[in-house]
């Protein structure tokens, strides 16, 4: 027989007190105040308390709602929050929290300068540097064209590692060009890093294997007849162009020259540090005799290289003698293949020409005959003179 939950009323006044078989329940529902709450308590004195508490909190608030409908739609709300937080094991105080902490990094990231700003002050910092070749100078320019293009509105932070990794892939260059852009991309990265906008480099991890390469180089005719052109309409760029060919210089070495970088007496030359540090290198005879030329032709008060113009008048040289076919670095291969097999250490050679054993390696692996070797080596000014000489008669 089913038993009825019968209440049994134990406060009069309002709100009322119940009670049922399991507890005591408050009665709290009423028009005149607006309110409609029925709370269960598990002893008649706990339950009257409550209603006395409420009871008094009703005369000092007057005939206004103890809780105001906006407190119940905002304790209802909380409630909702609360249970579809649960499933996740956090908190309404913790959501805030960390949405909190969310505003405020958008807005210290709305505060950063966007990369268009960044690089800009990057270009500026790197200009700084007055022992720049202007090649460099040049690919600084480029490059920074070419991030701002791509990212400029973006943050510095918004930049992931597979976004730039993507990018560089799928530009339609050779992987030794994509080193290349890595490198400047890096560059700049590590000095947004290093000025404290970024906490970590975004291109950390990427990295692209070099092709296949063997250097080009210009034969020993080729080579005797640019030499020859420069004694006879280039005087004074008669050093540089023998230090390119005899001791591998790069060409942003060989603009850095002074006289006081060369020991006649020891014949050992300072190589001003530029793309890779500084070195000292004894210089072969063939280049002892090419520096002694150059010393007897050009005047005591003129510096080692007249940078004046340069640029214009090495296209000139290359127009005159290759008809502007040039191979980039071809006299730096061309020592560097001949030098290998003339001295048959690889250690040697990457230390003389301040690159890596593995470099000279992929670059300057070919064989040269002895014969011509040797030949290439005999170049001296008298030979080359001497040799145009017999065959204009």
């Amino acid at each position: 027989m089913k038993t009825e939950n019968t209440y049994m009323r134990v406060r009069a006044s309002f709100p009322q007190v119940y009670r049922h078989r399991y507890g005591f329940l408050v009665s709290i529902r009423s028009r005149r105040y607006g309110l409609n709450e029925r709370k269960n308590f598990k002893t008649e004195k706990q339950a009257t308390e409550y209603a006395r508490g409420i009871a008094d909190r009703l005369v000092q608030n007057g005939k206004g709602p103890d809780v105001p409908n906006d407190r119940i739609q905002f304790a209802s709300s909380y409630e909702k929050l609360t249970t579809r937080l649960s499933c996740y094991g956090r908190t309404p105080e913790e959501a805030v929290a960390h949405y909190l902490g969310h505003l405020g990094s958008e807005i210290a990231k709305q505060a950063k300068p966007s990369i268009r700003d960044l690089v800009e002050k990057w270009q500026t910092y790197k200009y700084e540097d007055t022992t720049l070749s202007k090649k460099t100078v040049i690919e600084i320019r480029s490059y920074a064209r070419f991030i701002k293009s791509e990212w400029c509105d973006l943050k510095p932070d918004d930049l992931k590692r597979n976004d730039i990794d993507v990018l560089i892939k799928r530009l339609k260059i050779s992987n030794n060009t994509r080193r290349k852009y890595l490198r400047y991309i890096r560059m700049f990265f590590a000095w947004v890093k290093n000025e404290g906008h970024i906490l970590q480099n975004p291109t950390d991890g990427i990295s692209y294997k070099p092709d296949g390469f063997n250097g080009e180089f210009y034969d020993v005719p080729t080579t005797k007849g640019l030499l020859h052109y420069i004694i006879e309409n280039e005087k004074d760029l008669i050093g540089y162009y023998a230090l390119l060919t005899f001791a591998g210089l790069r060409p942003s070495e060989g603009v850095r020259v002074e006289w006081k970088d060369y020991n006649f007496k020891t014949c050992q030359l300072y190589v001003r540090k530029g793309k890779t540090n500084a070195r000292y290198i004894t210089l072969e005879s063939v280049a002892v005799e090419w520096m002694k030329f150059h010393r007897a032709n050009t005047p005591q008060d003129k510096p080692f290289i007249d940078l004046y113009r340069l640029e214009n008048r090495e296209r000139v040289v290359r127009q005159r003698v290759r008809n502007g076919d040039w191979i980039q670095d071809g006299l730096r291969h061309g020592f560097g293949t001949y030098y290998k097999s003339k001295i048959k250490d690889i250690g040697h050679v990457a230390d003389y020409m301040g690159n890596s054993a593995d470099v000279v390696k992929r670059h300057y692996a070919r064989t040269i005959p002895d014969a011509e070797c040797q030949e290439f080596w005999a170049l001296t000014p008298a030979q080359v003179l001497m040799g145009e000489a017999k065959e204009s008669q």
